[in-house]
């Protein structure tokens, strides 16, 4: 088997990046929270959205990364739901940290 090129690791992120925001552009949408749509990459998404959403988007996210990648990744870690250490504090932070977990899962 042909180890990946690095022009096959970024169209894979690229594709991992996009499934993640595929995925909470979706369940914004579920939830009927308009105010969510869009959001800038330095929005601060985890205080927007209470427990069972964060839970709901980390579990969709792993539902569709699997779908993407074709193997299961678990991003849940203590992170997730700390107020201070959560990737979800910047909507980038969540995006990039999904793709680097995948990268090293």
């Amino acid at each position: 088997m042909t180890p990946p090129t690095s022009t096959s690791s970024r169209s894979d992120r690229g594709a991992v990046e996009a499934a993640a925001r595929a995925t909470f552009a979706r369940l914004v949408e579920t939830w009927g929270r308009p105010d969510l749509e869009n959001p800038g990459l330095e929005d601060d998404v985890y205080e927007r959205l209470d427990s069972f959403a964060v839970v709901e988007l980390l579990l969709e996210t792993e539902s569709e990364i699997e779908r993407t990648v074709g193997r299961y990744v678990p991003l849940a870690n203590e992170s997730i739901l700390d107020s201070t250490k959560s990737p979800l504090r910047r909507f980038q932070g969540w995006i990039d940290y999904v793709a680097e977990t995948v990268e090293h899962g």
